[in-house]
């Protein structure tokens, strides 16, 4: 995880690894997080005071970071028409091979994930239904899709690493 301090005080999770200034790199490990907080680390490696950051804190700050990219990178997706919601058309997309990501919300049945988990598309389990219908203003939706390769695979990306943060994934991620 890259992190920067643009003020004194102020510390951004930059999860995309392209905003400007001084950043320092942090793996998202609970150890990692207590080692950089201790003494000062993190502070002496952006070069500017963090304030009072906690583990728990760092923590919570990194996971929403990912969270809000995710949905904006959802709503980019839709705005350009690039995003598929619902089994039926989602399936039809598939069949038509245009779909190259699929997300599948963690609540979706397992019979409902199993139809769409063996298509050879990669796939991405983040997200529960009331949140995808919530973030579109519909009825919850389990199943969608982003037809275009660019966005499918920065949304991968982006998808993961909060997949791995809201599990705990071993040491990386919640405890």
């Amino acid at each position: 995880m890259r992190l920067l301090a643009p003020q004194e005080g102020m510390l951004l999770v930059d999860v995309d690894q392209k905003l400007g200034g001084r950043g320092a790199y942090l793996c998202p490990g609970r150890e990692c997080m207590k080692e950089a907080l201790k003494k000062g680390r993190l502070s002496r490696a952006l070069r500017k005071g963090v304030g009072e950051v906690t583990p728990d804190l760092l923590e919570e700050m990194i996971r929403d970071a990912h969270r809000e990219r995710f949905f904006s990178l959802l709503h980019f997706c839709r705005k350009m028409k690039r995003l598929v919601m619902g089994r039926e058309a989602v399936d039809k997309e598939l069949r038509r091979g245009r779909v190259y990501l699929l997300l599948l919300a963690r609540d979706l049945s397992s019979r409902s994930k199993r139809g769409f988990v063996s298509r050879g598309v990669p796939t991405v389990e983040v997200g529960t239904l009331k949140e995808y219908g919530d973030t579109f203003s519909t009825r919850p939706v389990g199943v969608l899709a982003v037809t275009e390769e660019g966005l499918a695979r920065r949304l991968f990306f982006v998808a993961e690493k909060l997949r791995q943060l809201e599990r705990g994934n071993g040491e990386h991620g919640q405890r």
